[in-house]
């Protein structure tokens, strides 16, 4: 509240003021009154006497009453604004918005006009016009003041006519050597555009990689999923995510590893850790067992944000996939039966379908035989996701949230999935500068980031042919090559991870979405590079990038494993021979002879496809989807911390 200070001389001032008037008037009074008949009678008088006869009009006009004192405009009434609003376009025609939940009746104003009152901690504007920017308002008191109020500006999709089935994905390889251009001058490299060049030799190549389709295809994907999520859904997931009740020993959540926070729904380390942490609440470098040098879980931890944009599959192998007429695979017959009995084909079915298999994974979540389950039977794994960590959930705790997202208080593991499902699904980041400059704000990318975005997408750079379109993401499994370390995946013990069989042979994964790149680090299927340019330049030449990371050791250059002692010999012990040998399968590997002024500029490009949302982890974004540090509904919540104390 604001609070106005009184000036004690101006007060003085206009008493004073005040006295003289009054005693002006008071004397007049006094003196009309007193005559009798006197030619100036009290204005009062003759007009408040019809029968007076005094017969004598006033020869002139009576002394005006003094204007009175403007009343001060009254202070704006103050309420109180909800915690992490955010707003995002549901359709051309509709916005939604939403906050935490605190109980409280807000206001809702939209360019100063009120529109709605809800007790509801969201609220959806319908009948909009299409790509049209509007400001909202929300707050406790009915009023359109800005005083203590929360604000934010969302625009409409640019049209109500896309139906948002198209996630931006290109399935054509569409790329030219720069030289081929008229528009950029017959130029061999991006470095050798005049800056006047820029905008002209960049729009021509993002017209033949049909960009601004592609964009506006992929902000409707991502807004048909957002809508299509039921708060009350939502917010069970996030406490289901945060919890620790869906692990074996009540240890480890979700967010263990995939934490809002942390690189984009990720854990900034190049493999996670699970189940048996020294701390269970510290999150991301510093995390350990304490036994074991090299984690257990043999790949990266791939970020949560924007993973309900793929519709083609999941994990870094795909074994979670949806074929284009919409039928889902997984390894369990379980899974698919009741991921598609639940959800069907729609946005949550690779999600949901998704969410089964790292509650049973031994080194992550927890391992089934350990409560005398088979592990070779498929129906013993559905036993124990409903039988040991459905029933961890104390119906008394939970039920009211259940009810809320399902009409009952019934609690299974298919419900478990699909709210958690919900849950991931709206965790959508992908306002960017690259797509600004994209929708016509020529002024969102430096020349330099210009010069990145022109040679990345040149034949001569490579990189569209996996990673293309709004998405930058073929979707498809890729042999990238990648040096082999970690534990691997072969029941061998050899070390190796195959992966995916790719169009050349083993050793493909699914080549990543590029959106956000730059802050899920450490980089490549075991997170392999420290530093995104250094991922950059493997594609240089990935025989040589291959030799040169183990003739330097680079893997003990990464965080997780800079501190071991003999760190080759343990994080990488047979590394060289499989990596050469997965190259050898490969054809070699790949090239494509940038230079190193060449890869910085490409760098600098992928940079603008960070969502600044995601990137600040105080965004209302980013809290919006952390719960309350309350212990959650059993008190089992994980509440996480980095390891310097500080909350996450």
């Amino acid at each position: 509240m604001r609070v106005q200070i009184l000036d004690t001389k101006v007060f003085s001032r206009e008493l004073l003021r005040l006295f003289f008037l009054m005693l002006f008037l008071s004397l007049a009074g006094c003196d009309s009154g007193s005559s009798g008949g006197g030619d100036n009678p009290a204005p009062d008088a003759v007009q408040n006497d019809p029968d007076s006869d005094s017969g004598t009009d006033s020869e002139s006009d009576p002394e005006p009453e003094p204007e009175p004192e403007p009343e001060p405009d009254p202070e704006p009434e103050e309420g109180s604004a909800p915690n992490e609003l955010i707003g995002h376009a549901y359709s051309g025609t509709s916005i939604g918005l939403v906050w935490e939940r605190d109980g409280e009746t807000y206001f809702i104003y939209r360019n100063g006009e009120k529109i709605a009152q809800t007790s509801n901690s969201f609220f959806v504007d319908h009948d909009l016009s299409v790509d049209t920017e509007y400001v909202y308002s929300v707050n406790t008191a009915d009023t359109a003041s800005e005083i203590g109020a929360s604000q934010v500006a969302v625009k409409t999709l640019v049209n109500n006519t896309n139906a948002g089935l198209n996630n931006g994905t290109e399935d054509d390889v569409l790329n030219e050597r720069i030289s081929t251009f008229a528009e950029c001058k017959n130029a061999s490299s991006a470095l050798d555009l005049l800056e006047e060049d820029l905008d002209n030799c960049l729009a021509a190549m993002l017209e033949l990689n049909r960009m601004a389709s592609l964009v506006e295809d992929i902000r409707a994907f991502a807004a048909r999923v957002r809508s299509e999520q039921e708060p009350a859904m939502v917010e069970l997931g996030m406490r289901l995510f945060h919890n620790k009740s869906l692990s074996a020993n009540q240890d480890a959540s979700c967010s263990s590893c995939h934490h809002p926070a942390i690189g984009c729904g990720g854990d900034n380390l190049s493999m996670p850790v699970g189940v048996n942490a020294i701390d269970v609440a510290l999150l991301g470098p510093g995390r350990s067992d304490g036994v074991n040098e090299v984690p257990l879980v043999p790949r990266n931890a791939q970020p949560i944000c924007n993973a309900s944009l793929w519709s083609r599959g999941l994990f870094w192998d795909n074994r979670v996939s949806m074929s284009p007429n919409g039928v889902l695979r997984t390894d369990s017959r379980d899974v698919t039966n009741n991921t598609a009995d639940a959800v069907g084909s729609g946005s949550l079915a690779l999600l949901m379908a998704q969410a089964h298999f790292p509650v049973t994974a031994p080194p992550e979540m927890g391992d089934i035989i350990d409560f005398g389950y088979d592990d070779t039977v498929d129906e013993n794994f559905t036993a124990y996701r409903e039988d040991i960590l459905a029933a961890n959930l104390d119906t008394e705790a939970w039920e009211s949230l259940f009810i809320s997202a399902f009409g009952d208080g019934e609690i299974s593991f298919s419900r478990i999935a699909q709210a958690i499902a919900a849950y991931e699904a709206v965790q959508i980041f992908i306002d960017n500068p690259f797509f600004a400059y994209v929708e016509g704000n020529i002024q969102a990318l430096s020349a330099e980031e210009k010069r990145g975005a022109i040679t990345f997408m040149s034949r001569d750079a490579g990189c569209t042919f996996c990673h293309k379109g709004a998405f930058f993401t073929s979707e498809a499994l890729m042999a990238a090559n990648y040096p082999q370390i970690g534990i691997g995946t072969d029941e061998s013990g050899s070390g190796v991870d195959l992966g995916g069989e790719g169009s050349l042979g083993f050793g493909a994964f699914r080549a990543p979405t590029l959106l956000n790149v730059a802050i899920t680090g450490p980089w490549g299927h075991n997170g392999q590079f420290a530093s995104l340019r250094r991922n950059v330049e493997h594609y240089r030449d990935q025989g040589a990038s291959i030799a040169s990371y183990f003739a330097n050791n680079e893997m003990c250059d990464l965080e997780q494993f800079k501190e071991i002692q003999d760190c080759p010999s343990k994080v990488a012990p047979n590394g060289l021979a499989l990596s050469q040998d997965i190259l050898a399968g490969n054809d070699g590997g790949g090239v494509n002879r940038l230079t190193d002024d060449e890869i910085d500029l490409v760098v600098t490009f992928l940079d603008t496809l960070t969502d600044p949302n995601a990137a600040n982890s105080s965004s209302n974004e980013i809290q919006f989807l952390i719960p309350p540090r309350d212990g959650g509904p059993d008190g089992k919540q994980l509440d996480a911390k980095n390891r310097n104390g500080d909350n996450l």
